[in-house]
């Protein structure tokens, strides 16, 4: 009768770490809530992105400066578009410039860039990006988030302050083709409540 009952809590402790190891994969993708007896899943939100690209821009690097083994400046020049958020019928041509730090050992690169418009109005991006190469092909691929900074009336007044993310795609020829889309954090700017200066609050 002992032996019988060992191999049910064997069985019933197999059962629950079958559970246990099913939920857990799981819950990489959703998220469980657990209330009384019913369980609701909801799927994760993920990294949420603008269905069009804002910005798609081809650079070409103009100049290389080693610094020591780890770190290189660049500068680079380039052209490209910007889709300007509520109004995807509105193109705008852009010429850039910027300039870059490359850390090798961290394989990353910040930098800032300022884009022209036709009409001449300016932007400044600041970025960071990291780059995995293929040492083969000197070929790369490379994950960006960027700030864009512009006159907040002007007609790049819907870009001043949006966070962008997206990809590099780098060729061998030192050219690179990046393609660059909003991140909806779903945080207005109303929302962000400024920091007061200690000497007021006294």
């Amino acid at each position: 009768m002992m032996m019988i009952d060992m191999l049910a809590l064997i069985s019933v402790a197999a059962t629950l770490l079958t559970a246990v190891e099913a939920q857990t994969a799981v819950e990489r993708t959703t998220r469980t809530t657990i209330i009384g007896n019913s369980t609701t899943d909801t799927a994760s939100s993920g990294i949420e992105l603008s269905q069009q690209p804002v910005l798609q821009e081809r650079t070409t690097t103009v100049s290389q400066t080693p610094i020591n083994y780890a770190h290189m400046s660049i500068t680079f020049t380039g052209n490209g578009t910007l889709t300007l958020p509520n109004n995807i019928d509105t193109i705008v041509n852009f010429t850039s410039n910027g300039s870059a730090l490359i850390s090798f050992v961290a394989q990353s690169v910040q930098g800032t860039e300022t884009i022209r418009t036709e009409n001449g109005e300016t932007a400044t991006i600041t970025f960071h990006e990291i780059v995995k190469f293929n040492p083969a092909t000197s070929e790369g691929k490379g994950i960006i988030t960027a700030e864009v900074n512009t006159n907040p009336t002007g007609t790049l007044a819907s870009l001043n302050g949006m966070i962008l993310a997206g990809i590099d795609d780098i060729q061998s020829n030192s050219e690179s083709n990046v393609t660059l889309w909003e991140w909806e954090s779903r945080i207005g700017d109303l929302d962000i409540v400024p920091v007061q200066d200690e000497s007021t609050l006294q």
